[in-house]
């Protein structure tokens, strides 16, 4: 072994042991897990509302111990063997405590912008953007058979469109004709029925016609869409009232603080992004990924 990777080993070694004056829990070959390690360990592996229930099972602390030890007796020998270069194990190492610090990061600058939110305010301002499903509405009752338009050309969609349309003409039972002919991959469990839907929930071209049928039982023309073409059979229609705000405050404003946490998060770190970009940009990128490419994918 070189005295470069002997070193490596021995620091490698000594990074599995983190806390060096915790309390050494397990200590197999020369392998000492502590209690500092395992604190860690479970900090990771857990989520916090199962911190009391995860460590209190049968044989939790137990098992997490001999988890680590397994993770660091195989590393010690990839390590021992050269099965991982030592640039690799570098920055692995410097990586995965940049992840950790980096997601600290983004958690903190998270909470204190959600903390400043008047949810509220956000809330009075989504049940009014979304009168159309939670205000005063009228509803139908549909059901449909779609041919798709991917993957067939224009003869071959209308061609099918047209033996549809011609066995409605017949008087072919039109769920039976869903089962036969619908590509909707729900069809198969739902005959093609959509229930009752609201304004605005489906596509503007179906929900124009959907919404024009008056007769139980009428089957529109066939209706072009982005997904292909639909048959539309009208069930029946019906009026409701609006859904109180209070009823349903506590629902839009957990969906309002799901949606900014997961923008929060990117924003936090967009002018990171800006303030590298000018370092990359006049960088020859075709033949820095074909150097790279070289060491990817060495040649056989």
């Amino acid at each position: 072994m070189s005295l470069t990777r002997l070193i490596l080993v021995l620091v490698v070694s000594s990074l599995f042991s983190l806390g060096a004056r915790a309390e050494v829990l397990l200590s197999v070959n020369e392998i000492a897990v502590t209690d500092d390690d395992l604190y860690f360990y479970l900090k990771e592996f857990l989520a916090p509302q199962a911190y009391e229930s995860g460590v209190q099972k049968p044989d939790a602390m137990k098992n997490a111990l001999v988890n680590l030890y397994v993770v660091r007796r195989a590393a010690r020998i990839a390590v021992e063997e050269g099965l991982i270069t030592d640039a690799e194990i570098a920055y692995r190492q410097q990586d995965g405590g940049y992840r950790v610090a980096l997601s600290a990061f983004v958690s903190d600058r998270t909470s204190t912008a959600l903390a400043a939110t008047d949810w509220e305010a956000l809330a009075d301002e989504r049940y009014l953007m979304e009168q159309d499903i939670l205000g005063p509405r009228e509803q139908v009752d549909v059901q449909h058979l779609l041919i798709e338009s991917e993957d067939r050309s224009f003869a071959e969609l209308m061609s099918r469109t047209l033996e549809v349309q011609a066995r409605i003409d017949a008087g072919d039972d039109f769920t039976s004709l869903v089962v036969e002919y619908s590509d909707d991959p729900s069809a198969e469990r739902n005959e093609g029925g959509l229930g009752f839907i609201n304004p605005g929930q489906t596509h503007p071209a179906f929900e124009e016609i959907a919404f024009s049928l008056t007769e139980p039982g009428q089957i529109s023309e066939p209706v072009l869409t982005s997904f292909g073409v639909h048959f539309i059979r009208f069930n029946q229609r019906r009026s409701r009232d609006a859904i109180p705000q209070d009823v349903i405050q506590t629902r839009l404003i957990r969906a309002i603080k799901k949606e900014r946490e997961s923008a929060l998060k990117g924003e936090v770190l967009a002018p990171f992004r800006g303030e590298a970009w000018p370092g990359v940009a006049d960088l020859d990128e075709a033949a820095i990924a074909e150097r790279v490419l070289r060491r990817l994918v060495p040649e056989s």
